[in-house]
This record gives C-alpha cells, sequence and structure tokens, in this order.
C-alpha cells in the first residue's frame, strides 16, 4: 500500500530543491567549475572504460574518490606525514587493505562505532576511509581528551574500538584498564607504541586480500560520521551526518566561489576530529590533491610549510592567522608563500581588524572567511574583497542553501533584525547520536539551528551577533558581545578580548570586558574613553580584567562559561 503522507514528503521535498538549486542552474555550474579547476584538462582517455565501470559498480562519490584517483593518476602524491609519503595507487590499496582487516579480524560492519582519537597523520585519514567503505561509524574524537573524557564518549557511542597514536595512547590506555572497558581494542597508529593485551598494531589489519568487503560495493550503503560538538556548556553532542552521500552538486557549490584546482597542495594543520579540516580534506581529495598533514600546529612551522611545500590552500581557524602574523617581517622574508591563493578561515570569530591585517599580509583574493556548523554543514562564504566591502559580515549563502532569521516564537524576522539564525539544506546533520530531545530542539520543521544570533542585510549577507547563551541583558536592553569585542579589537592596545555579562543587582547584568594586551601597560581608563566615542554608552564595558590568553577550544572558540565562572564572583 502506497503511504501517502511519505509521497506528499517526497514531492514536497524536490519541489523544494528545484526551487532553491534546479537541475538546469546545477548542469550549468557543474561544466563553469570542471572547466575552471581543470577537470577537463586530464581526460585519460585510455582509462574511462575502467573509470565507467568503477563509477557504475560503486558510483561517485566520498567512497570512491581514492579509488577514481588511483585510476586516474596513480602516481600522483596523494598524502605527505612526517613518516611517511603515498601515491593515490599507494593510499587506494591501504585503504582498501584495511577495510578487509577491520572486517575480517575485528568484525566492524554496517553502523559498528569506531572512536579515532589521533593527531593529524596518514593512518587516520586511511582508517576514516576505510570505515566509510564498511558503512561503519566513524567517532571523531580529540586527541587531547584525558581519560574521564575519553570514557564519556566511549560509553555515549557505545564504541569499543579505538584509533590511537602516540598523542593518545596514556588516556585510551588508562580507560582500557577501567573495569566496565576491558574489552576495549586499541588500534595502534604507531609500531613504537606497546603491542600488549587488547592492542593491534595497525599494520597487523593490512588485509592482503586485494578484494574489498562487500559492504565497500554498495553504493547507497550510509556511513555516519560523528563529530563531537566542542563542548563550550555542558556535555558535548555527537552530531551525525552521512558524508559518503555527497557528490559533485555539493562539491560544485563551495568549488564555484573558492580558489581551488585539480591537483592542488593543501596543507592540514587543523585537527582532523574537526569538521572543519574533514571538509577540506574531502573537497581537495575529490580534486586529487596532495594533503601535506602537520601533526599539529605550531605558528612558524606551519609558515615554514606553508613555504616549503609551495602550498596553495590551507584552512586556519583566526587564532591561527593572528599567531602567524605575529611572527613578524623576518620570518615571511625566510618563508616566501608565492603560491598561496588560499586561506581559509572558519570555525570561530574572524574580527575584522584581524581581517585586514591578513589582507595586508596575503592579499584580499586569497583570504576567505565561512559560516557553518558541524550540524549544519557549510552555509555561506565571503572573500576578502568583499570583507572590505561588507565589514564584519561572512557571507552569502552558496548555492542549495537557504538562511531565515527567526524570533523565538519562530517569526520570521525582517532584514536588518537579529534573531536565532535557521538554515535549511540537504547537509544539515541527521541529528544528535542516542540523543532524540536535543536533536529535536534544533529543529523547526526543515530548518535547523545551533542557537547562533544574527541578521541579513538587503543584500543577503549574513551577520552574525554571538551565541544565543552569551547575549546580555542589562537594564532590559539585549547587548550582543560580538559586536563590541569588534570595535575593541580595534584599539592598538588590544591583543585579543571577549566580552561577557556578570551578574549585577541594579541591571541585571554588568559588561565586563577581559583584555589580552599587546604590552604590559594598559590604561583601562584611555580605553573606556575611546571606546564610548565609538560605542552607545549601554555598550561599553564596566570592567576591565587583564589576562594573559583568552581560554579557548581547539576550534578557536572562546570558552565564555570559563570567563563567566572566573568573573562573576568578582562582581560588585
Amino acid at each position: 500500500m502506497v503511504d501517502l503522507a511519505s509521497l506528499r514528503d517526497l514531492v514536497e521535498r524536490q519541489i523544494w530543491r528545484e526551487k532553491i538549486d534546479s537541475l538546469p542552474r546545477r548542469l550549468v555550474r557543474l561544466a563553469r567549475v570542471a572547466g575552471r579547476i581543470g577537470l577537463v584538462a586530464e581526460p585519460h582517455l585510455e582509462r574511462l572504460p575502467a573509470l565507467a565501470w568503477l563509477a557504475l559498480r560503486r558510483g561517485v562519490g566520498v567512497r570512491t574518490i581514492h579509488a577514481i584517483h588511483a585510476l586516474r593518476t596513480p602516481d600522483r602524491l596523494a598524502l605527505v606525514d612526517a613518516h611517511r609519503s603515498l601515491t593515490y595507487r599507494e593510499l587506494e590499496g591501504e585503504i582498501a587493505a584495511l577495510a578487509a582487516g577491520l572486517a575480517a579480524r575485528l568484525g566492524v560492519g554496517r553502523g559498528t562505532p569506531v572512536v579515532l582519537m589521533s593527531d593529524n597523520r596518514a593512518e587516520y585519514l586511511i582508517t576514516w576511509q576505510a570505515l566509510t567503505r564498511l558503512g561503519a561509524r566513524a567517532i571523531h574524537a580529540s586527541y587531547r581528551m584525558r581519560p574521564a573524557e575519553l570514557r564519556y564518549v566511549l560509553e555515549h557511542s557505545k564504541a569499543r574500538i579505538v584509533l590511537v597514536s602516540e598523542a593518545s595512547h596514556e588516556a585510551a590506555a588508562s580507560c582500557q584498564r577501567d573495569e566496565p572497558a576491558r574489552d576495549l581494542c586499541l588500534l595502534l597508529a604507531s609500531s613504537a607504541l606497546p603491542a600488549g593485551p587488547g592492542a593491534l598494531c595497525w599494520q597487523e589489519l593490512l588485509h592482503p586480500s586485494a578484494s574489498p568487503p562487500a559492504a565497500a560495493q554498495v553504493r547507497t550503503l550510509e556511513t555516519e560520521s560523528v563529530v563531537y560538538t566542542s563542548g563550550t556548556t555542558g556535555r558535548p553532542k555527537g552530531a551525525v551526518r552521512d558524508f559518503a552521500r555527497y557528490g559533485a552538486v555539493e562539491l560544485s557549490r563551495v568549488l564555484e566561489r573558492l580558489a581551488f584546482r585539480q591537483g592542488d597542495r593543501h596543507l592540514v594543520v587543523s585537527p582532523l576530529y574537526h569538521s572543519g579540516a574533514q571538509a577540506f580534506v574531502l573537497i581537495q581529495s575529490a580534486l586529487g590533491a596532495t594533503l601535506y598533514l602537520e601533526p599539529h600546529f605550531e605558528a612558524e612551522s606551519t609558515l615554514a610549510a606553508l613555504s616549503r611545500h609551495a602550498i596553495h590552500s590551507v584552512f586556519l581557524v583566526p587564532t591561527m592567522i593572528r599567531r602567524i602574523l605575529e611572527l613578524g617581517p623576518d620570518r615571511f622574508l625566510a618563508n616566501p608563500t608565492p603560491e598561496l591563493r588560499g586561506i581559509v578561515s572558519g570555525a570561530a570569530e574572524f574580527p575584522t581588524a584581524l581581517r585586514e591585517a591578513a589582507i595586508r599580509r596575503f592579499g584580499a583574493a586569497s583570504i576567505f572567511d565561512f559560516y557553518g556548523a558541524t550540524e549544519l554543514g557549510w552555509v555561506t562564504l565571503i572573500d576578502g574583497t568583499e570583507m572590505l566591502a561588507h565589514p564584519g559580515s561572512v557571507g552569502r549563502a552558496l548555492a542549495g542553501q537557504e538562511i531565515a532569521i527567526f524570533d523565538r516564537d519562530g517569526r520570521t524576522l525582517p532584514v536588518g533584525e537579529t534573531g536565532l539564525v535557521y538554515v535549511r539544506n540537504e547537509q544539515t546533520m541527521s541529528g544528535y547520536l542516542h540523543d532524540r530531545k536535543a536533536s529535536d530542539e534544533t529543529r523547526r520543521g526543515e530548518w535547523v539551528t545551533v542557537e547562533d544570533l544574527g541578521y541579513l542585510d538587503r543584500d543577503g549577507y549574513l551577520f552574525l551577533a554571538g551565541r544565543a547563551r552569551d547575549m546580555v541583558i542589562s537594564g532590559g536592553v539585549n547587548i550582543y558581545p560580538t559586536e563590541i569585542e569588534e570595535v575593541l579589537a580595534r584599539h592598538p592596545s588590544i591583543r585579543d578580548v571577549a566580552v561577557i555579562g556578570v551578574p549585577d543587582e541594579e541591571w541585571g547584568e554588568r559588561l565586563v570586558a577581559v583584555v589580552v594586551p599587546r604590552a604590559d601597560r594598559f590604561d583601562a581608563a584611555e580605553v573606556e574613553a575611546w571606546a564610548r566615542a565609538e560605542l552607545a554608552g549601554t555598550k561599553v564595558p564596566r570592567r576591565w580584567e587583564l589576562v594573559s590568553e583568552l581560554p579557548r577550544n581547539p576550534t578557536g572558540k572562546v570558552l565564555k562559561t570559563e570567563l563567566r565562572a572566573r568573573f562573576a564572583p568578582l562582581a560588585r
């Protein structure tokens, strides 16, 4: 019997898709992007029969991109880390061998949760891709987690296999020794790690069979990739997305407005457990790029890597950009970057003053910022020229994305009015792992929010005003800290700043500016007088606190809960 409700939903969904990104528009964009990135320049006609057979059997998408490049450009360098280099032929061979080994030795298959807890190295990416082919559930976890944090992720995700490196082995081994986690299996990314009971060397799992498991042949197999949110308040939640179904249409929406090319060299310094780094790895892998993995970020070594490898693009959170720019002119003279044409930022606020400094150093054509989230996917993009014309904006929606501003009651707000930012697209998460209540709280029908506040201008540019939980209400007036931080960051004596609200008996909340000064001397009275000339009186902080660094999570977001906990008890 036909389910009329489901059929109606399917028809309405298709109508909506055609409305925001019609088939003719998609085809034109695909053709234009294919020409610009150089795809038609390398036809490889002699390999077309093998490529066509692969596409027919297994589809074209995340699950097959490395197999496709192994056929098209087998000897092109695919992956370089601190330990080894792999061509696309070698990389595809290891992915297939590991998928076979995981299935044969550990019974990994559809839906099996496996935690990836390693610094940036080849084994992380190979394991992730092998899990994708098996339809397994890849759980991305910070290699900096302490045992208690990892224990929560293991219990919540129900995972019993963990990929570990030297950076994460101690925490994972501690969990393994715990009574409830006796059956935990550690998959060792490095041969230098002790292979005791309950541990398997990664190389041991490389199955000699050249045939991939049956699951790897199924193009419609879902693959869940789970990224635990930053956890800036409360316990982190696991956002579930299926990257395996993304294909050329989704890729073209981003490439239409980015300076990426086929066969580029891309530097990975942001941690691979972060959804931003994952998105760029998938995009660059689809383009047949060479990925250079740095184990972690350090400003001077990153600048040196950009120069040494003649890197074309890199994803950096704003804090990383700030630290690179602070290296000074002599370091840039010693490490020229003439090939660099794409520094893409995201994941945290990119202040106007910092944007302008980056543009002066690298040029407007090379600087990009975007708005997105683990839960939302990639929503907007803005380049350096637009940044100068629309200061403070995070850009216009990409093709296939819709943005709306709602109030708390679900009413659409007009242009210029601040409210909750909602997004509708085909890339939003399917929900939070094992948390239906939290999943439902993010949605209004097909619209999804992560509780960001913002507004749209008449040209469709999105401006963010911070998180809803960070909004300060003083004397009954809504105050958005992001606006104040943007202004204060322009003062020459301020290196970094965060504005919070603390309890106040008279006003409800009082503004406090937590400042990282550029020098030992900081004149609060002078800065406050300057701020009063730039801001309305209600937006000028009443208190100034000096710190050496702002607390941030690994993706660069300021941990304002920590600042409130530290400075709220001092309120008078």
